[in-house]
């Protein structure tokens, strides 16, 4: 009976690497793409909103994403804006490590206004000792929630 145990703990070791689970990132892990933007970004909770005071139109947000390894990388990002004034487009990106891009997404807007929203990017492809991120362009009042992806 204990090498039939020991039989299953080593096979559910060896398959553990191949089933991956899924992740889940908030938005405050993230930041502006460009560091004089920060202010225009508000948290609530964990989620991120364009709406400092004295800023207006589209800021650029990233959330940087831990993968386990290489290989093509669907990303999920819910988002809310109340109207269309308010949206949110989003990209996925793999990169080299030297911030060469591989493998983009499309980048996708939020196409119903009003409560959170998921846009569903596909195309990403991280290489060999790459990197994942999500670029989000955030209007004012857009909001963007978190990130669920497989590493």
């Amino acid at each position: 009976m204990k090498s039939k145990i020991k039989g299953v703990v080593i096979m559910a070791a060896a398959l553990l690497p191949l089933v991956a689970a899924a992740r889940s990132a908030p938005a405050s892990s993230g930041r502006p793409q460009f560091w004089n933007e920060g202010p225009c970004f508000w948290m609530d909770g964990s989620r991120m909103s364009n709406g400092g005071p004295g800023c207006s139109g589209r800021k650029s947000f990233e959330i940087p994403l831990v993968v386990d390894s290489a290989g093509p990388k669907t990303v999920e990002v819910t988002a809310q804006g109340a109207t269309p004034s308010n949206n949110v487009c989003c990209q996925a990106v793999g990169a080299f490590r030297d911030g060469t891009a591989l493998g983009v997404s499309g980048r996708v807007c939020l196409s119903v206004f009003g409560p959170p929203q998921v846009i569903t990017l596909v195309g990403a492809f991280v290489p060999s000792a790459g990197y994942l991120y999500v670029n989000c362009l955030v209007d004012l009042n857009g909001w963007v929630d978190s990130v669920n992806y497989t590493p």
